[in-house]
């Protein structure tokens, strides 16, 4: 029965010192961006030399920060 009331105590006092603490858990990571793409692979067919080939690469910034790309631009 000791032994029950020590280890309920020391729960006890643990609590309250986390508590008292502010302690919320883990920690929040920094924002970052997060790139999700819809595909990231794309076969182009043969085409003849000297042919424009494009193709349209989807993607989602599913971060907590601005996505940043330079040297990319939108049509």
């Amino acid at each position: 029965m000791r032994l029950k009331t020590n280890s309920l105590i020391t729960a006890l006092v643990c609590f309250l010192v986390i508590t008292s603490s502010g302690y919320t858990g883990a920690k929040e990571p920094n924002p970052s961006p997060k790139a999700i793409f819809e595909h990231t692979t794309f076969k182009f067919s043969p085409v003849i030399a000297g042919t424009e080939v494009t193709h349209l690469f989807r993607l989602t910034n599913k971060g907590t920060a601005p996505l940043n790309i330079p040297g990319v631009y939108v049509k």
